[in-house]
């Protein structure tokens, strides 16, 4: 199918195809031969210096604007431009496939002008699949995550309990001060926290998406959500563990050790052919088994995973609406938790890629809950 994007790399379909950023919106055409790319001045000198595909052509779009300001129909020199391209590059006649994220006002005049447009989701199938250079690119981010943990521990470790509260060299720990500690991590290790980070403790632990803020509570379980983007491969890591600084409560080692399970069960409920669906019912099955049920908003309360790459959630989904079949390539978290509202939340995540008969753990960080007193 041909096929049109008008965005900036920010957009994972262009960043797939083109493997470089590109800060501003531009137009990518492939009409079923080659790919173009419509850049000015400023970008197609770097574009063409990085482009190692030889199917794709810059294209200096100076020329463009000027020959399009002859198109009629309206006076937006964008939706001409969108008319010179497709009709110049082959894209006239028959259907054009164009994302979920397609400018609506350009799509209502592209129709009101006779072509026929069609949203195409997923607009690259194979995303899904990832092959060898991704799942190594995955693991390469996962590693680079690894040394803000080992410096969050060495944090929990060395803190002081007063009143209930951490305090760390004589200052009130907060989350809003690890994450800034994270950040500088991130900084060094070619990471950046795009979609941001989770450090919540105690009542906001039991909150899954609550971000943290405020003084870190001793005595309760701590949820260190890290999911950093790599700078230059696009790839996300995603990973989370839990801790616990002073004295922890029966019930909450209890919860742990009911989440290490499930989790454990979900991995090897993964394989080809199985869909999300029943990975997450899996999961749902054990918590029960093990005498936590989900009743309103606590105990196991959303999905078991997702899929990642260039995206932080993609496709497939490890949930109750997951009705694809999982393929060999497909790398998804596994990320069962437990949410109380008078215990706090525990939630152990790792990354994973399906195998031919199963799935092998990329994650290569300790899953025993690490108890600081």
């Amino acid at each position: 199918m041909k096929k049109l994007i008008y965005a900036n790399t920010k957009n994972a379909d262009l960043f797939y195809s083109l493997k470089t950023e590109i800060p501003d919106p531009f137009f990518f055409l492939d009409n079923g031969q080659k790919q173009y790319v419509f850049l000015d001045h400023r970008e197609i000198g770097a574009f063409r210096e990085k482009n190692n595909n030889q199917n794709i052509e810059a294209v200096l779009l100076n020329p463009l604007l000027e020959e399009a300001v002859t198109v009629d129909g309206s006076s937006n020199h964008l939706f001409k431009l969108a008319v010179l391209l497709l009709k110049k590059y082959g894209l006239a006649g028959g259907s054009i496939g164009v994302p979920a994220s397609f400018p609506l006002d350009l799509a209502d005049f592209l129709r009101s002008q006779g072509f026929v447009l069609q949203v195409v989701n997923p607009f690259y199938p194979n995303r899904e699949i990832k092959v060898p250079t991704e799942i190594v690119a995955i693991k390469k981010s996962l590693q680079l995550t690894y040394p803000a943990y080992q410096y969050l521990e060495k944090i929990f470790k060395e803190a002081k309990i007063k009143d209930g509260y951490l305090f760390w060299q004589d200052q009130l720990l907060t989350s809003e001060f690890l994450k800034r500690e994270v950040e500088k991590i991130f900084i060094v290790s070619g990471l950046v926290s795009t979609e941001g980070m989770i450090i919540a403790s105690g009542p906001q632990g039991a909150m899954p998406h609550h971000s943290g803020s405020g003084p870190i509570l001793a005595n309760v379980p701590i949820i260190c959500d890290l999911f950093p983007r790599h700078r230059n491969s696009g790839y996300f890591s995603d990973m989370t563990r839990t801790y616990i600084k002073g004295q922890a409560r029966p019930e909450v080692i209890k919860m742990y050790q009911a989440v290490l399970i499930a989790q454990t069960e979900a991995k090897q409920a993964i394989k080809p052919g199985v869909s999300g669906q029943e990975v997450y019912q899996k999961t749902v099955e054990v918590f029960a088994g093990l005498g936590y049920p989900s009743i309103g908003d606590q105990g196991f309360i959303h999905g078991t995973g997702h899929g990642l790459g260039l995206e932080i959630h993609e496709t497939p989904y490890l949930n109750a609406q997951g009705e694809s079949k999982l393929q060999a390539g497909n790398v998804v978290t596994v990320e069962p938790g437990l949410y109380f509202k008078d215990l706090g939340g525990i939630r152990i995540e790792d990354i994973v890629v399906v195998t031919a008969n199963g799935c092998e753990t990329l994650t290569d960080y300790p899953r025993k809950l690490k108890i600081f007193d």
